[in-house]
C-alpha cells in the first residue's frame, strides 16, 4: 500500500520512523535534509510500504543505473523508471538512495516546469529524459577502450582493450550486470563499483 505523507513535518517523519535504508552511509540528518528540499520545492513526497521513498532516485546495484521508485510491485519488488522511461521491476536490496541526484532532478523539474508554464505549455509537465540529471559516470558498454584506460585508476590500455573484447563475448555483446566484469581479474572492481565510477547500460 501506499501511502501520501506531508511535506510540512519532514524532520518528525526522519527522527520517529526507522532508517528506511539498509545503507550505512546514508543516516537521518542527510534524509531530513532531503525532506527540507522537499518543502521548500512545494513538492510532494511519498513512503511505500517498505519505507521507500517514490520521487526520490536510487542507484541499481546490479548495472548502476540511475532509477526513479513507482511503486511497490510485490513483497521486496518494486516498479522504477529510468531516464529513457522504460520500466523495471527491481528488488529493493538493490537500491542505494541518491540524495544530490534526487535534489538535481527536482529543481530541474522545478525550472522546466516554470518555463514550460511562461511558454503557455499546458500541461506544463516536463518528462524524466529532459529532468533526470545528466549521468557522466562511464558508461562501460559504450566507452571506447581508450575512455576506459584514461578514466579508471588502475586499468591500462591493454585490460581496457580485454573488457572491450569480453563485453563483444556477452549476449547482444553488452554487459547486462557489473559483476559481469569481475572476470578480468587485474581490475580492483569491487573499489571502482564502491566508488560509483561506472554503469552498464
Amino acid at each position: 500500500m501506499i501511502s501520501k505523507a506531508s511535506s510540512t513535518s519532514p524532520l518528525k517523519w526522519a527522527a520517529t520512523t526507522p532508517d528506511p535504508f539498509s545503507e550505512s552511509t546514508i543516516k537521518r540528518v542527510p534524509v531530513a535534509r532531503f525532506f527540507i528540499a522537499l518543502a521548500l520545492l512545494g513538492k510532494p513526497w511519498y513512503c511505500t510500504g517498505s519505507h521507500y521513498l517514490l520521487r526520490m532516485l536510487y542507484r541499481y546495484k546490479p548495472t548502476g543505473a540511475l532509477l526513479e521508485v513507482v511503486t511497490m510491485h510485490g513483497e521486496g519488488i518494486l516498479m522504477c523508471v529510468d531516464a529513457q522511461d522504460e520500466v523495471l521491476y527491481v528488488e529493493e536490496e538493490d537500491l542505494v538512495p541518491q540524495l544530490d541526484a534526487t535534489t538535481e532532478k527536482l529543481q530541474a523539474e522545478e525550472r522546466l516546469t516554470g518555463q514550460l508554464e511562461q511558454e503557455g505549455v499546458k500541461p506544463a509537465k516536463p518528462t524524466n529524459k529532459e529532468t533526470f540529471p545528466l549521468d557522466t559516470r562511464l558508461n562501460i558498454n559504450t566507452a571506447s577502450a581508450r575512455q576506459i584506460a584514461d578514466t579508471l585508476p588502475g586499468v591500462g590500455l591493454k585490460t581496457a582493450r580485454d573488457i572491450k573484447d569480453l563485453q563483444t563475448s556477452m549476449s547482444g555483446e553488452k554487459f547486462t550486470r557489473l559483476d559481469q566484469l569481475k572476470t578480468i581479474k587485474r581490475v580492483d572492481w569491487d573499489e571502482i563499483i564502491t566508488e560509483n565510477l561506472i554503469r552498464v547500460e
